[in-house]
């Protein structure tokens, strides 16, 4: 079954995600799960997982190895080697990382069990890693005895050199060589031949020539000697340190097991989850129905993949597949049976979306098995299966059956093909079959428990396009692509009149209603396209009809700060007027007559403002308490749409003026489709000096030109050059009063706020 569905492949794909071999041996040894719970609780652990792996990256487990076998032999007492040793120090120290980085997951899910059974042990590795490095050497800090040994070792030895070198000096002329050597782990001198028996010494061999002897003088003996017992010193020490570490892991050793084994499910849990994560792919749910959005072959190259969609449920369980040779029909049944597989072992579907029943059987006939060894023929090995699947089939299998009926003479193979699809289900077992067969197009067609489907082709190019269409029943195309590769016109035109008299009158009627169906599907996509066009354009709109009301609002608060520092300063100077009165009782009366004229000028100056007798469209109008005209395009109840320097607004009446028209101006009919929105901030970040700052000129002119009061710029931390270049380019611009950075809320360092001259600040 999975040989067929090549399910053994995708687990290879993922094993190479697992970081040690005993979670990558766990990956390949991977059989779908039967028990629902169980099933549920890996792709839970799986969907988590993905959340981890996209949020934090991968799980630290590197250095990590089975160390099953060296745990076995420390629970026996034996001592451990040093490569062993460091072997355990290092999954010890991964285990510390692997907790230290679920520590950042605010919320475990279904991993929560195994991180939660980690038992890190910190002080065993630190004991180990401080005896040993990394290239298996004893380090001096594993005991202070060693320290001790090693430190006379150095000594003996160098008194051993320099005593060998005294006795060279001295006996240079009866020496083949003015060196030293080591033979049998001692320090000699290299003596001619016939003076080897001058120093009365210890002879260990002669040289290959004969011409000298490897002789140990009586200086060296001794020396030697110490030389020799300190260095096993050294090795039994070094023993004994190996037993020591070996006697603090065989207490731990069960427990060390035990978090090897959860560190590889984890591990296989996330290069399942990075398997999907790569791929785009989706953790399957189990449901009552089988439906696939979006599914795409695992084996095929994601850039040239099709996607396509599915759909199986307990009234029609019965999927027909036809269309033409390699146009994908397998490839869909494929794509089927191992999106339940994947589904079953916790590994995401690479789909959209996927839902699958939970199938207890899975049989799946694809493929040319003929067998020369036990002489079955293709048709005999396709019997063989049906034989099985008919008896054992029920209404919890899943049955995948690649060109039903082929193999064999094509009535007998429709007749056979329809006989089994009956069996099936009456068995109420779920299948998808593929098919060439005609009579079993038109047999699909009659009964409502199955969909007939197909996959498409392109006759201009004739061509397979791989795209599944649901409830169109398709062709062969056979003399379509015979006629492609250049077969005779003639035999194509004999071709084609046997087949359009071999129609029966229910063919001629499928075939027509295929044809309505076709055109049915062609209108519906085109319909979806349209309908996708309007929905991105009414996007857009609304995003532009938001950024109007923004600016609307933002120009509508600067204007009432602007009419109350105004009515702020007419109120001054009335105050003004009628303090230097009251002051002034000796002045001469007509200068207090004056003064009080010049008040009552004053007021009515602002009476006649803030009074429009009656509001008309294109009206020129003046906002009270500010120095704006504009012209009214629109009334509503007490509330008028003005248009200020191509800005709309809308203002009360009461605040509303008389004015005339300005000087030039033309009567222009203004509606909000045409009106341009100046965005209130820029942001430049990612552009270079050049293009930032010709975008910022070219905002500018706009925010001018609308009479904003400020903007706010977004360039970023970045290095500074940014930020600097537009500051040195807004103190030369005539129209900018002032600027700052940005404060708390404002985007800090990264933004400059701009002020406008006659703007509010």
């Amino acid at each position: 079954m999975n040989d067929s569905l090549e399910f053994h492949l995708i687990l290879e794909s993922i094993a190479k995600q697992a970081r040690f071999s005993l979670s990558k041996t766990k990956i390949i040894e991977t059989t779908p799960l039967q028990k629902r719970l169980e099933i549920q609780r890996e792709n839970d652990r799986t969907q988590a997982a993905m959340t981890c792996d996209r949020l934090l990256g991968q799980v630290p487990m590197q250095g990590m190895s089975d160390i099953r076998l060296i745990l076995q032999e420390a629970s026996k007492d034996l001592t451990l080697s040093i490569p062993d040793l460091l072997d355990v120090a290092r999954f010890v120290r991964g285990v510390v990382l692997v907790k230290a980085y679920f520590t950042n997951v605010s919320d475990l899910g279904a991993l929560a069990d195994l991180v939660e059974s980690l038992n890190p042990h910190p002080t065993l590795s630190e004991s180990i890693e401080k005896c040993f490095n990394a290239a298996n050497e004893v380090l001096d800090t594993a005991s202070p005895k060693l320290k001790d040994i090693r430190r006379h070792l150095r000594l003996t030895q160098t008194k051993l050199n320099d005593t060998a070198a005294s006795f060279i000096q001295r006996n240079a002329s009866f020496l083949s060589e003015s060196i030293t050597l080591i033979r049998n782990d001692r320090v000699v001198v290299l003596a001619k031949n016939a003076d080897k028996n001058r120093f009365n010494g210890l002879i260990h061999g002669e040289s290959a020539s004969g011409q000298s002897a490897y002789v140990e003088p009586p200086v060296l003996v001794e020396l030697n000697n110490a030389l020799a017992s300190l260095k096993m010193d050294e090795e039994e020490e070094i023993k004994r340190i190996c037993f020591e570490l070996s006697q603090r892991i065989k207490p731990l050793s069960v427990e060390l097991e035990a978090d090897l084994l959860t560190c590889a499910e984890l591990d296989a849990v996330f290069a399942k989850a990075r398997y999907g994560n790569n791929a785009n792919a989706t953790v399957a749910k189990l449901g009552k129905h089988l439906e696939l959005l979006g599914a795409r072959h695992p084996l095929i190259d994601p850039k040239t993949v099709i996607a396509n969609s599915y759909r199986l449920d307990p009234f029609k369980r019965v999927l027909l597949i036809t269309g033409p040779n390699t146009g994908g029909k397998t490839v869909s049944l494929k794509i089927i049976g191992l999106s339940c597989l994947l589904a079953y072992s916790g590994i995401p579907v690479w789909a959209d979306s996927a839902t699958v029943p939970l199938f207890t059987k899975l049989y799946v006939d694809i493929g040319d098995d003929q067998s020369i060894m036990q002489s079955l023929s293709t048709f005999s090995a396709h019997l063989t299966k049906l034989n099985t699947i008919t008896q054992a089939a029920d209404e919890a299998s899943l049955v995948l059956l690649d060109e039903l009926g082929g193999g064999t003479d094509p009535i007998e193979g429709e007749c056979l093909a329809m006989a089994v699809l009956d069996d099936l289900r009456q068995a109420k077992a779920w299948v998808v079959a593929t098919t060439h067969y005609a009579r079993l197009k038109e047999y699909g067609l009659e009964h409502d428990d199955i969909t007939v489907a197909s996959m498409a082709f392109d006759l201009e190019s004739i061509t397979p396009t791989y795209r599944f269409i649901e409830g169109l029943p398709g062709s062969s195309y056979a003399l379509e692509i015979a006629k492609r590769y250049g077969l005779k016109e003639s035999v194509i035109s004999q071709a084609l009149a046997y087949r359009e008299a071999a129609k029966t009158e229910q063919a001629r009627l499928t075939e027509r209603l295929q044809e309505a169906i076709a055109q049915n599907r062609a209108l519906q996509d085109q319909l979806l396209s349209q309908q996708a066009e309007v929905k991105v354009k009414l996007a857009k709109l609304e995003v532009e009809e938001a950024n109007l009301e923004k600016t609307r609002k933002a120009r509508l608060a600067a204007i009432d700060d602007e009419a109350k520092e105004y009515l702020n300063t007419v109120l001054e100077e009335a105050e003004t007027i009628l303090t230097d009165m009251r002051q002034s009782k000796d002045a001469p009366i007509h200068q207090n007559i004056a003064r009080k004229s010049e008040l009552n000028k004053l007021i009515t100056e602002k009476e006649e403002e803030t009074k429009l007798e009656k509001a008309e469209l294109g009206q020129w109008v003046k906002i009270s308490m500010t120095n704006q005209i504009g012209q009214i395009i629109a009334i509503k109840r007490n509330v008028a749409s003005v248009i200020v320097n191509g800005v709309k607004m809308d203002v009360p009446l009461t605040k509303l003026g008389p004015a005339k028209a300005p000087e030039k101006a033309k009567s222009i009919t203004v509606t909000t489709e045409k009106l341009a929105y100046v965005p209130l901030e820029l942001n430049v970040i990612g552009l270079t000096v050049d293009e930032a700052l010709a975008d910022v000129d070219k905002h500018l002119d706009d925010c001018i030109r609308a009479n904003l009061p400020f903007t706010r710029l977004i360039h970023g931390h970045g290095t500074g050059a940014l930020r600097s270049a537009i500051h040195n380019y807004l103190k030369s611009n005539k129209y900018v009063e002032s600027y700052r950075v940005g404060g708390q809320g404002e985007g800090g360092v990264g933004a400059t706020i701009v002020n406008f001259k006659g703007g509010s600040k």
